[in-house]
């Protein structure tokens, strides 16, 4: 069977929800990082306001002065604290990645979807997804030099000229062109992990060629996927804004609210970056069915 654009976005909604489980499981995960990063804060806040009235007025309101004081009481302890977040990021990329390969191995064999083929299709191909992982890293850099740039260029360009109309749509273009280029080198790492799982192929460098070979010949449905799921995760962040400014934010319930408001964010997120992965896989299956003519013969 070959699918059309709209066609698969529903199949892939499909296969998310015979998979749903999967779900509690990235979203426990995030929660425990983001525990782990949080009690080191946690713990300089409890010592520097347990005993203080000021805390009331900081649930508030904002007191820079505030701020400062922590940041030089406690000086040491955030210093340190900087290399736990890089280090959590660290690990927690990597754990993605292998819940992104368990997932991946999952969706490819919608029959075999216990939690023993999840874990097992993530020790298979979590080494080669890392190795996508790692040699997509140097591309992103590479978009954000080029960036960087770019945005020096039109500073000097631009820094003796009134021109100002033509400075602010070079400069918008220059931002459509970083977003262009992380969508590309998105787009050919994600296929390149599908392809490598559906295949069972070891030779990274090898299906990275492969890939863009497939979507030089599928760009128009591959891409138009990839920009209908990515302007899904864009809508649900504008809606998250949009309500998360109507709390009332002068009362102790918009904690609370703010809290389910943003698990509801998280769990949103999880379930695009679930989607991706279930449309992709669909593309390239279906993209790479082999369709042939059946003849009849005449009796």
């Amino acid at each position: 069977m070959i699918y059309n654009v709209k066609q698969v976005i529903p199949e892939g909604i499909k296969l998310i929800w015979k998979n749903n489980k999967f779900v509690y499981l990235f979203w426990l995960t995030n929660i425990v990082f983001a525990i782990v990063l949080s009690l080191p804060i946690y713990y300089i806040l409890e010592d520097n306001l347990l005993h203080s009235t000021y805390g009331q007025k900081l649930s508030f309101t904002f007191d820079y002065v505030w701020y400062l004081q922590l940041q030089q009481l406690y000086k040491h302890n955030i210093g340190v604290q900087q290399y736990i977040i890089y280090g959590t990021v660290g690990v927690y990329v990597l754990i993605q990645v292998f819940y992104l390969a368990g997932l991946t191995s999952v969706f490819n064999n919608p029959k075999k979807n216990h939690y023993v083929d999840f874990f097992y299709g993530a020790v298979k191909f979590w080494y080669r997804f890392t190795k996508v992982l790692l040699i997509s890293l140097v591309f992103y850099a590479i978009a954000f030099v080029i960036n960087d740039y770019l945005g020096i260029l039109l500073t000097y360009l631009f820094s003796e000229s009134e021109n100002r109309s033509m400075e602010f749509i070079l400069r918008t273009s220059r931002y459509l062109l970083l977003i262009f280029l992380i969508g590309t080198v998105s787009i050919i790492s994600d296929y390149t992990k599908v392809s490598l799982a559906i295949t069972d192929r070891e030779k990274v460098l090898r299906e990275i060629g492969n890939t863009l070979r497939f979507l030089k010949k599928n760009f128009y449905q591959v891409f138009i996927v990839f920009f209908i799921v990515a302007l899904f995760g864009a809508v649900g962040s504008i809606v998250y804004n949009i309500v998360d400014s109507f709390i009332p934010k002068t009362s102790f319930i918009y904690f609370l609210l703010a809290f389910i408001l943003q698990q509801l964010l998280i769990i949103f997120r999880l379930l695009v970056r679930m989607l991706f992965c279930s449309t992709e896989i669909i593309n390239y299956k279906d993209l790479n069915t082999i369709v042939s003519d059946v003849q009849v013969e005449e009796v």
